[in-house]
């Protein structure tokens, strides 16, 4: 159930992403959709537009990662310590990005950022979800990032992709 549930984040999130499809082929509407907005993985903007032909930026994608776990309850208001010199402590997404990387799922750069509005690569995604099913180097057979991509669709995280 847990891949599942990872498989079908991986799926939407990538596609969203790396806009794969057109945005006339993303329903609002669709089964996929819905069970990812029912589960707060994907909320929108303030109107509940979901915004699905734009690509996904490094914070969205660490709030969606955190909000598909179970440290979807321990984020806090937001406001606290900032791990990167680019994510101050009021930025939206800095309890979110806190806990992907305090918890190894995402990293930052050598510079000390992040990059949060950086749009997330599909290796940046696998590799983000791989960490959150509990997958480490000594899992992966290769170099970054074709190790991360093969065990992906080896699990199928990339089905349908």
């Amino acid at each position: 159930m847990k891949r599942k549930l990872f498989a079908l984040f991986l799926t939407v999130c990538t596609v969203l992403s790396l806009a794969v499809m057109p945005a006339s082929a993303i329903d609002e509407s669709s089964g996929v959709v819905q069970t990812v907005r029912a589960m707060g993985i994907l909320v929108g903007d303030t109107n509940g537009n979901l915004a699905l032909d734009r690509n996904v930026t490094r914070a969205e994608f660490a709030k969606m990662a955190v909000a598909a776990s179970t440290y979807r309850d321990s984020v806090g208001d937001g406001t606290g310590s900032s791990l990167f010199k680019d994510v101050k402590s009021d930025y939206w997404a800095s309890a979110y990005i806190k806990i992907a990387v305090e918890q190894g799922w995402m990293v930052g750069y050598t510079d000390g950022t992040f990059r949060p509005s950086r749009t997330i690569s599909l290796e940046e995604a696998c590799t983000t979800v791989l960490r959150i099913l509990g997958y480490d180097s000594s899992d992966l057979a290769g170099s970054y990032p074709s190790a991360q991509l093969t065990k992906a669709s080896a699990i199928g995280l990339r089905d349908d992709i």
